[in-house]
């Protein structure tokens, strides 16, 4: 058990695939913590419903490797990022500093290796992002979810933990149930690709479809059909009702799924590091990937998942099979080693 004194700082945002993994480790680490997170993003609402009361932003550039006028602006909001962390630091003190990716992370792990406090990187897509690639280096260890994902980094910093989610149980409703996700901040193109296939899903299930706080005008009207903004904190919850997912591939979510043995269907954000993540899960019979705007192999995976209660089955123990188990004890563990070390 840790140290009750013990100060750690959390750090993730813009999108709540960061966070969900730092949430779980807070739920079960004891110590006092402060979580970091940009200024405009989800986070801030998502954490203080989950338990954490001490809340901080700051300024966060995104690193394009395309031009576009915002890369001027968003060096300046990194410099500026870069100063606030140090505040940060240098007032809350902090034993040790987790991330799970995210450019709001990136002045932080500089911050922490100017002022030699540990910072531990936490690696979940199958392909390494620009800012777990810059923060890598500053990084004291690097934890990751599959072997396959060593090659990626020093041998010496990798510590292989899994993926950590909230513990959780799985749940029925008297009707089955499908959950719609594009994440925390929604995906129009995820909504615009599945509306065709509601009615379909409606006559057997009942939909709760999550469009993100910018996206509810694609709603729908219909009988059995809950259209839902975001949840801060019932979301994992219905995950645990759902029978099937239909989502985007970030991996936080994907474990959460996987730690229900629960039926995916992955619908990637074309052109992104989403893609490696549902290919990966499709190569192993853990989830069905569909490209978005693919009907007809959509249309025929959920003809399939619809009717044939073993195959869900089946797809949720292959993707339970394919995470480590022991995700949380394993960090608590690291945590316990780094700051016995320091």
């Amino acid at each position: 058990m840790a140290d009750k004194n013990k100060k750690i700082i959390l750090v993730g945002g813009g999108t709540l695939g960061s966070v969900s993994p730092l949430l779980a480790i807070a739920v079960n680490y004891r110590a006092d913590y402060l979580f970091v997170g940009t200024i405009d993003g989800p986070e801030k609402d998502f954490v203080l419903a989950n338990g954490l009361n001490n809340f901080a932003s700051i300024h966060a550039g995104k690193l394009r490797r395309y031009f576009d006028w915002q890369n001027f602006l968003d060096f300046f909001r990194a410099i500026w990022g870069f100063f606030e962390s140090l505040k940060i630091i240098l007032k809350f003190k902090p034993d040790i500093i987790l991330s799970a990716g995210s450019f709001v992370a990136v002045p932080m792990a500089l911050s922490a290796w100017i002022l030699r406090v540990s910072f531990i990187v936490h690696q979940q897509d199958i392909k390494v992002g620009l800012a777990n690639r810059l923060m890598a280096p500053l990084a004291k260890k690097i934890t990751i979810i599959f072997p396959e994902q060593e090659k990626d980094f020093s041998r010496k910093k990798v510590v292989l933990t899994g993926n950590p989610v909230r513990k959780i149980q799985s749940r029925n409703f008297d009707k089955p149930v499908v959950v719609i996700t594009g994440g925390g901040i929604g995906a129009r193109g995820l909504n615009d690709f599945v509306s065709a296939f509601i009615p379909k899903l409606l006559e057997k299930y009942e939909v709760y479809h999550f469009f993100g706080s910018k996206n509810f005008d694609q709603s729908l009207n219909l009988p059995g059909y809950h259209p839902q903004k975001f949840m801060t904190s019932g979301l994992v919850d219905l995950l645990s009702r759902a029978d099937i997912i239909i989502s985007r591939a970030g991996m936080s979510l994907i474990s959460e799924a996987a730690s229900l043995k629960k039926a995916l269907v992955l619908v990637p954000m074309p052109g992104s590091h989403q893609e490696k993540n549902a290919s990966y899960l499709a190569k192993h019979n853990a989830a069905f990937m569909v490209k978005q705007g693919n009907y007809q192999i959509m249309e025929r995976y959920l003809e399939k998942l619809l009717v044939n209660q073993e195959l869900r089955l089946a797809l949720g123990e292959n993707l339970y099979k394919l995470f480590p188990q022991n995700a949380v004890n394993d960090y608590k563990i690291l945590i316990d080693q780094m700051l016995n070390k320091d």
